[in-house]
């Protein structure tokens, strides 16, 4: 004898079609990789932010070649590139979670989108290489 279908045996494939739909679909998806990332990005970027601004300081009473000398040594030149890459890891999720709540439409969020991650791509690789420029010559 079958048994009659009961609301529970409803509400229980409906949702099971739902969390499929839903699993599929944006957020959902890879939210959750962007906002650790986000999150991880901004644990280091305190530490790194400090020693940039207290080593900014220090290099502001001297002249440009001690600035160059100490920039060419293996570990500001390490701590200075992660703070490149790690800000503008940083940013650029920032700016992304803002254009998914405020660009609506689908063409626009793309172009958009490209448009910063080749911004970001730029300036890490701007940043990177001088850096690496001024390492690698001493």
């Amino acid at each position: 004898m079958a048994k009659p279908s009961t609301l529970a045996d409803s509400t229980a494939l409906r949702d099971a079609t739902v969390r499929r739909r839903v699993t599929q679909l944006g957020s959902a998806r890879d939210g959750l990789r962007d906002w650790r990332l986000q999150r991880v990005t901004a644990i280091a970027l305190i530490p790194l932010s400090l020693y940039f601004a207290i080593s900014v300081l220090r290099l502001a009473i001297s002249d440009r070649t001690t600035a160059a000398v100490w920039l060419g040594s293996p570990a500001p030149a390490l701590l200075v590139i992660l703070f490149v890459v790690a800000g503008i890891t940083h940013a650029l999720i920032g700016i992304g979670s803002v254009f998914l709540d405020y660009v609506h439409t689908r063409s626009r969020l793309l172009a958009a989108g490209l448009l910063v991650r080749a911004a970001a791509i730029v300036l890490a690789g701007a940043g990177v290489l001088s850096v690496l420029k001024l390492f690698l010559s001493r």
